[in-house]
């Protein structure tokens, strides 16, 4: 977002130096000069300040994220927190899950620069394994895993939607675990998927919600059972 000459006089979030002409604003309402727009935290996409981490080469976490990184019985309780949700909206996710942590270089090579976690296929005997973004904080942790964990019960139902359902529906269910959890960084995931412009992730979730909101999760249910094969 641009932010021009009425707020000539602001410091920079990054350089905390006084911004002269175009600033730029992240999601949380931190402002930073025109040069810094690739610092965003590699986690929740914040501009990250003087007091942000790089936890690997290129990999920069802002303050609040950095303080959050759950270790791995943090993010297995992640993994039973959505799972117990979704049983409550009336999903039920049988299999067994198991997280692998990768760099942002290492998910680069495994799948795409930018995601931040994917489900591997096919299953193994153990069950599913969600290879996900080492250097996330909690809230953003359950923004992907919440998202991947759809991805699963489709597998398990043999459900096959449209790329923009199938996606539509996954961000849907991140969109209603960041608001059960409902933390500025969770909030700040809810406005990053509301600006999404990308015809499967974006147009997909606004379809969803928009059933959701009209109907219920239960008939977003019944829906996606449409395309069992």
């Amino acid at each position: 977002m641009n932010i021009r000459s009425l707020l000539l006089g602001h410091s920079c979030c990054i350089c905390d130096k006084i911004i002269l002409g175009e600033a730029y604003q992240d999601w949380s309402g931190n402002l930073a000069c025109k040069k810094h727009n690739a610092c965003f935290c590699s986690s929740c996409g914040r501009y990250y300040g003087s007091k942000a981490k790089e936890m690997v080469p290129g990999e920069w976490l802002c303050e609040t994220c950095v303080k959050n990184v759950p270790d791995k019985a943090g993010a297995e309780k992640t993994v039973s927190y959505i799972r117990t949700f979704y049983k409550q909206q009336g999903l039920d996710i049988k299999s067994h899950i198991m997280l692998k942590g990768v760099t942002a270089a290492q998910m680069a090579n495994l799948h795409s620069a930018q995601a931040r976690g994917f489900v591997e296929l096919p299953p193994d005997t153990d069950g599913y394994h969600i290879v996900v973004r080492r250097y996330l904080s909690r809230a953003v942790l359950a923004m992907v895993l919440s998202h991947e964990m759809l991805h699963i019960w489709q597998y398990e139902h043999q459900i096959y939607p449209p790329d923009a359902i199938c996606e539509g529906f996954c961000n849907l269910g991140s969109y209603l675990v960041m608001l059960s959890i409902h933390t500025p960084t969770a909030m700040g995931q809810i406005e990053l998927l509301n600006r999404d412009t990308d015809i499967v992730y974006g147009d997909g979730f606004r379809k969803m919600k928009e059933m959701y909101e009209q109907k219920g999760f239960s008939s977003v249910i019944t829906y996606m059972q449409s395309y069992k094969r």
